[in-house]
């Protein structure tokens, strides 16, 4: 056995990597994770037009079971972090500026809460809570072989395992993200209303002239991509546990923060999109 790298002399050694080295390979890995993730995903959704009715049913009753976990079950985690968050950028707002204009408030808060807010904190608050539980659940089919008796069946794991994931997740994604503008929106008015101000009718004003058509299409594409990130790379690490159960803590941790970090760069990417087609917020206000 050769000498460790510990005992090694310090010619023998391998050079430390910097700061800078670490940080490539680190983004090096990063995109090699999302183009394996988006294969993946391209792969499931080809799935979905294979014949099969039985088949079809049960990805059905699967995509299902998700959505209630996804979407039904997290409304209390959604509904207490969008009702404070609302508050307390009403608060912000009032101790920062008090003689703010109710109509600037108003255009603030879709700029703000709406644009940004209820897609990012949607998406962290999915990855969080069901990311987690479905690259742990992908990590122990691999780990106890389950995913390799459904192959050995002829059964494609990706129509069976990843598409109904992938399906759940978005259509909570989307859903979640209108449910938290809302309430976070109903904070806010209600601390406008406890305090007597801004005067509610100008806040609301100012919603209805900064809200435009473009809007809908910034959260529909927020709410898709963000959940299908989500969704992809939780079961991309789910996958990547080749047998051992100590694997799947690791994988899932690593399937969290990358899917947070995908959402983040996203909403960048859509916000920064948006303003360059629909118009700056200054043009707005």
């Amino acid at each position: 056995m050769g000498p460790s790298i510990h005992n090694a002399s310090p010619e023998e050694r391998p050079p430390a990597r910097g700061w800078l080295a670490s940080l490539g390979h680190e983004g090096i890995e990063t995109w090699h994770v999302w183009a394996s993730a988006i294969g993946l995903m391209a792969f499931a959704l080809t799935s979905a037009f294979s014949p099969g009715r039985a088949a079809a049913r049960s990805v059905r009753k699967v995509t299902l079971a998700q959505i209630f976990f996804t979407g039904a079950q997290g409304l209390p985690f959604v509904t207490a972090t969008a009702l404070v968050l609302g508050a307390t950028m009403m608060l912000q707002m009032r101790v920062a500026a008090p003689g703010l204009p109710g109509e600037i408030v108003g255009k603030f808060l879709v700029t703000v809460v709406l644009r940004e807010f209820a897609p990012l904190a949607t998406a962290i608050i999915v990855a969080s809570r069901s990311g987690t539980a479905i690259a742990t659940e992908i990590g122990n089919m691999q780990a106890s072989l389950e995913i390799l008796g459904l192959s050995s069946m002829g059964i494609d794991s990706r129509r069976f395992v990843v598409l109904p994931r992938l399906v759940a997740v978005v259509t909570s994604v989307v859903v979640l993200m209108v449910y938290f503008g809302l309430l976070a929106l109903l904070g806010a008015f209600a601390l406008a209303a406890v305090f007597g101000s801004p005067d509610l009718a100008a806040i609301r004003s100012g919603l209805a002239e900064t809200l435009v058509m473009p809007d809908l299409f910034l959260f529909a594409g927020k709410g898709v991509g963000c959940g299908a990130l989500v969704a992809v790379t939780c079961c991309h690490y789910g996958m990547q546990v080749k047998g051992s159960i100590t694997e799947v803590p690791l994988m899932t941790g690593k399937a969290v923060i990358r899917a947070v970090l995908g959402c983040v760069l996203f909403n960048f990417a859509a916000t920064l999109l948006y303003y360059s087609l629909v118009g700056t917020p200054a043009a707005q206000m």
